[in-house]
């Protein structure tokens, strides 16, 4: 009952927060649906197509174009789920994502997200264990590694709320900006609702992170909150999947920038919306929306992009 990672748009540290949110929920759906199924499973899929940017942008620089453009789009997923007992669960998997632009190709992006977690039931509740490897080339350039790993505890009850407390730890490193390598600690909390016979999900969750930069000027405090619906419904007699999300982060940076002779304010927002329609057993077609708002005193970080994008998708 693993659900693959999805293509995620936006800036490299959307990508990745989006992935892992989604690894998260097919997890915990797992947990909800499938429990002690005792099998093995492997799930993968490739999707390609084209999306339009109106303001390409690096959010991880502060470095936003202000110019759009279009660029072609390859998603590719593997994972495997192991239910090893009916307590013991092992889940493992790969993603690409890479988009390559028109006129901006020192934007172009590939990420490579490799995960595995390993949870155990016990009577009152689940205990596990969880890392993360992603690594982001940025115009065929080494960009930012990222480790993270975390420790989580979480519980189901009546078959359809499960509740996961997480401590989390994470190590940043940039190729060519080292100034920027950072070490963080935080925790979140997610509340997981699945409804409507299995057919949607809605999670909340809250998270605050700590992040420590090699030069201060780059060290924030950070609350994030987040909030995903997914629905499966039939539209026009093919199996669809609607899912709609939004996210809220508040920056606080803990020491002053030079560029600004005072500390960085940064609030971001960022929506999306995701159509999937299934045209065979293997093949659909998808269609994504995204904006983000990315509100700062610091004039390069205050910016705003919209993002389109339409794909086929082949899943097996």
């Amino acid at each position: 009952m693993k659900q693959p990672i999805f293509p995620c748009p936006g800036s490299t540290a959307n990508r990745i927060s989006t992935g892992l949110l989604l690894i998260a929920t097919g997890i915990a759906s797992g947990v909800a649906i499938a429990q002690g199924s005792d099998e093995f499973t492997v799930s993968g899929s490739l999707e390609a197509g084209a999306e339009y940017n109106s303001n390409v942008s690096v959010s991880e620089l502060e470095s936003a174009t202000g110019e759009s453009d279009t660029a072609g789009t390859l998603d590719a997923a593997v994972d495997a789920n192991w239910q090893a007992t009916d307590r013991l669960s092992v889940d493992t998997g790969y993603s690409f994502s890479g988009e390559r632009y028109q006129d901006f190709d020192s934007f172009d992006l590939d990420l490579h997200l490799l995960y595995g977690d390993v949870s155990y039931e016990l009577d009152a509740f689940s205990l596990g264990s969880n890392y993360y490897y992603a690594d982001a080339n940025l115009g065929g350039d080494d960009f930012l590694i990222l480790k993270q790993y975390s420790l989580y505890a979480g519980k189901l009850f009546a078959d359809q709320w499960f509740l996961r407390g997480a401590l989390n730890f994470a190590d940043k490193s940039f190729d060519d900006f080292a100034q920027r390598d950072a070490d963080s600690e935080g925790l979140s909390l997610d509340a997981f609702w699945f409804f409507n016979q299995g057919r949607s999900n809605l999670v909340l969750g809250y998270a605050f992170d700590e992040e420590q930069a090699r030069d201060t000027a780059f060290s924030y405090d950070a609350e994030t909150l987040r909030l995903r619906y997914t629905h499966r419904l039939d539209l026009l007699g093919n199996d669809t999947e609607l899912r709609l999300g939004t996210r809220w982060q508040d920056r606080s940076y803990q020491s002053v920038t030079p560029a600004l002779g005072a500390r960085r304010d940064d609030r971001q927002h960022i929506t999306d919306a995701r159509l999937e329609m299934s045209l065979t057993e293997q093949l659909a077609v998808a269609a994504q929306l995204e904006r983000g708002d990315y509100q700062s005193n610091l004039g390069s970080a205050d910016y705003t992009e919209n993002r389109a994008s339409v794909s086929l998708k082949l899943s097996f």
